[in-house]
């Protein structure tokens, strides 16, 4: 499993990016990724590199297909081959528990 983060900033699109991050949301939920929203960004689980790249693809695209002119995205891979990690165990180590 690859835990990644990743967030899109819509540019030129006004100070509130709320409806473009919902709607990127609403994507996830309908994609049946698990994923975890963030204050700053969003986290996903995946089973490949693709399947990530593939995500933060169609991310981009609703972003466009709002007709946003300009996006910065983000993205952080963890990729693990030594265990098998999940966002549950990456919190559960925070906690001191893994």
């Amino acid at each position: 499993m690859i835990v990644a983060e990743f967030s899109v900033i819509p540019m030129g699109a006004g100070t509130s990016a709320g409806r473009y991050i919902r709607a990127v949301h609403e994507m996830l939920r309908n994609s049946g990724i698990r994923f975890v929203p963030g204050a700053m960004s969003t986290t996903i689980e995946a089973e490949s590199i693709e399947q990530v790249c593939m995500i933060v693809e169609r991310a981009n695209k609703i972003l466009t297909d709002m007709e946003v002119q300009r996006v910065i995205t983000t993205v952080t891979i963890d990729y693990r081959l030594d265990k098998v990690i999940s966002i549950d165990t990456k919190l559960k180590a925070l906690e001191g528990g893994a």
